[in-house]
């Protein structure tokens, strides 16, 4: 048993003084310290809606309900067509056809 200990304890105290093991330790704090402003930034980059829109002015209100009906106007007869095209019921095709103009909506901008 003392052989054992003594063998643990080497293992224990190598562990503690590898160079690459401590230094991936404070890697791991220093990033965990970063991860809420990381995190705000991840969400800036990935979601362009976090930043813009709290600056929404109600001018551009009118012009993109304008650019909505147009898309909405050229997305239903395109998703009816993809629809019949590929066998599958209309209203199907219906239900699709609004996720990538929200995956847009989040992931997109064009208010400069």
């Amino acid at each position: 048993m003392g052989k054992l200990a003594d063998t643990w304890a080497s293992i224990k105290t190598s562990i503690r003084i590898d160079p690459n093991l401590t230094r991936a330790r404070r890697g791991v704090v220093r990033r965990t310290k970063a991860l809420p402003s990381a995190t705000g930034r991840y969400m800036i980059q990935k979601a362009p809606v976090v930043q813009w829109l709290p600056k929404y002015s109600p001018r551009w209100l009118i012009n993109d309900f304008i650019a909505g009906i147009t898309v909405g106007l050229v997305l239903i007869p395109q998703a009816l067509a993809y629809a019949a095209l590929a066998g599958i019921p209309l209203q199907v095709g219906l239900l699709a056809s609004w996720l990538p103009s929200t995956i847009y909506f989040f992931q997109g901008t064009s208010k400069g």
